[in-house]
């Protein structure tokens, strides 16, 4: 066996032996997370007022029996506050079904996480919204190192694609930075603007449509031809299998290596509407009991951008590059350089069982 190939057999089976080894010798995760460890936190805040109605929203805006008038945010504070106590290290997304700067409430919690010791980094989405002063304004009290933001692109919506791609650069000089477009059916052509945005030097990545469109639904409509598509423009291997071909998760790191938390307090190990028993409720404490090894996935498929890289094997193909949860690198890229049989699309990509 090539040694680039045995190595990657290596490294598939190596999540096996320690889940095997904590199985056998329970001392083995008596620590856990240990000091250099950080676990990834989804954080959704409920909130979901937006300015845009895009009819492609994976946020759910389409749908107006989704939008409440009024956010509950009760427990806020109580759960960032038992987050920043948490014994660990976290990197943690706070997510919205909607513009996530038209609340103060929501940016003043994010800044007191961003200077909390034992949170390495912040995630925040934006659709680019503000202008650069009043981002500026906004995120002038930033611990500025720890932050990671993800926009929004919608080309259906943007009246003024100059003042966007102002503040998108502005993004891109201060931030650990990427650009989020949809795949919506009747608009696919997106190389040019996938293009422009690359060649500005930013990290896009595109999202199948999850919804119904022309009697259809997706992704599991689209046709050869826009697989084919969409191929060409996705950000990595392993968005095409989850997001288009939709693969089952198998094996997962959710509820070990990262959790959920909604704005009950409630924690579990992943937030994709699967039921899950409580691992603690930070509305009330900073005690949570995380699982020993990872577990295997109860759904048939995972369309969250954030809860499919906690599967195994994303964690066996990719490295994470740095805050932002969204930025990654396909492991084995050298080694495919003199092994075409290790380039990411030329491997087998599919669940752990």
């Amino acid at each position: 066996m090539h040694e680039a190939v045995k190595q990657l057999s290596d490294m598939n089976n190596s999540m096996f032996k320690q889940a095997n080894s904590v199985k056998e010798n329970p001392a083995d995760a008596a620590v856990w997370p240990l000091e250099t460890d950080v676990i990834n936190v989804r954080f959704y805040t409920d909130y979901n007022v937006c300015n845009y109605s895009c009819p492609y929203c994976i946020a759910g805006q389409n749908n107006k029996a989704n939008i409440v008038e009024k956010w509950d945010g009760t427990n806020f504070d109580a759960i960032i506050e038992n987050l920043t106590k948490l014994p660990f290290k976290i990197n943690i997304r706070l997510g919205v079904g909607g513009e996530f700067f038209l609340n103060n409430k929501l940016v003043s919690g994010a800044n007191k996480l961003s200077h909390a010791k034992n949170v390495h980094s912040v995630n925040l989405i934006t659709n680019l919204i503000f202008s650069v002063v009043q981002y500026k304004k906004m995120l002038d009290h930033f611990d500025k190192k720890k932050l990671a933001i993800v926009a929004s692109y919608h080309p259906t919506e943007v009246k003024n694609h100059d003042k966007r791609m102002e503040s998108a650069k502005y993004m891109q000089d201060n931030f650990d930075f990427a650009v989020i477009m949809v795949a919506y059916p009747p608009s696919l052509e997106l190389q040019a603007i996938k293009k422009e945005l690359n060649d500005c030097g930013y990290t896009v990545f595109v999202q199948s449509f999850v919804g119904d469109y022309a009697g259809k639904k997706y992704p599991h409509a689209y046709t050869e031809y826009e697989r084919k598509l969409l191929r060409s423009i996705f950000y990595s291997r392993h968005d095409y299998e989850f997001f288009v071909e939709a693969i089952k998760p198998g094996l997962c790191n959710s509820g070990y290596k990262s959790f959920y938390v909604d704005m009950t307090g409630e924690v579990i190990p992943c937030g994709m509407q699967i039921k899950y028993e409580s691992m603690g409720n930070l509305a009330r404490s900073p005690e949570i009991k995380l699982n020993r090894m990872p577990q295997m996935c109860r759904g048939k498929t995972c369309m969250c951008d954030t809860e499919n890289m906690n599967t195994v094997v994303f964690a066996q193909h990719y490295n994470k590059s740095n805050k932002n949860q969204h930025v990654y690198a396909y492991r084995h890229a050298e080694q495919a350089i003199s092994d075409p049989r290790l380039d990411e699309w030329n491997i087998e990509y599919k669940e752990n069982v």
